[in-house]
């Protein structure tokens, strides 16, 4: 299998790559071989800008039988604990459009995006893709926004949860499913809650070490 793993900055998979060495996997700079398997890093840096840019970059140039996104996350509902790992399965884009004092219109909403064109549909960006590993990724699926500008705030917390309904938010993740809807690749998103916003629990450690801990039992098990 040729796998991808995508990361804003490669510390948050550290422990993986640690992992790696001990099972003396053939690593050169970001293309790890590992059994029967071929595994590249990308590394994207943070902005959605450059997460677009460098993902669509590597998806023309070659072939991936899978892609993994590995984020951070907010939590925006009470029942998601900080440190859990969950499968964001459709993305709503939050941060384009027009803020008013109590409400927000996105690109849908002012009619610069169709749902009935692809990749959109259901009113956001949906994984079509995500019967392909269930299982083996038990997680928790979540509705999620995408936001450069997170949600501590009140007021924006509010109208968000009031439009959106999410479960979670992060900044880039449509800068990521976007390119490979379009392209039809095989992809999973999964975030790792840094904080809940509801609750206002937060341990970045913890979701970090429970993120690796998943990312590697799922190359064990590919």
């Amino acid at each position: 299998m040729k796998l991808l793993l995508v990361c804003n900055h490669r510390d948050i998979i550290s422990d993986t790559l640690q992992w790696f060495q001990q099972q003396h996997a053939v690593i050169n700079d970001n293309n790890i071989a590992f059994k029967q398997h071929k595994i590249e890093i990308l590394e994207t840096g943070f902005g959605g800008f450059k997460v677009g840019f460098h993902l669509t970059e590597c998806i023309l140039k070659s072939h991936y039988n899978l892609i993994l996104k590995l984020s951070e996350a907010n939590a925006l509902i009470d029942s998601i604990a900080v440190g859990q790992v969950v499968n964001i399965i459709r993305d709503f884009p939050a941060s384009d459009g027009n803020l008013f004092e109590n409400s927000f219109s996105d690109l849908y909403d002012t009619g610069y995006m169709h749902t009935a064109e692809h990749p959109h549909q259901l009113g956001g960006l949906v994984n079509k893709t995500n019967s392909y590993l269930n299982v083996f990724l038990p997680y928790k699926k979540v509705f999620s926004i995408t936001s450069a500008i997170s949600s501590h705030h009140a007021t924006l917390k509010t109208i968000r949860i009031e439009k959106y309904k999410p479960h979670i938010e992060t900044a880039d993740g449509i800068y990521f499913s976007y390119p490979c809807l379009w392209k039809r690749v095989s992809f999973y998103h999964l975030a790792a809650v840094t904080e809940n916003l509801v609750t206002g629990e937060k341990n970045t450690a913890l979701a970090k070490q429970e993120l690796n801990k998943e990312l590697i039992e799922i190359i064990q098990k590919l």
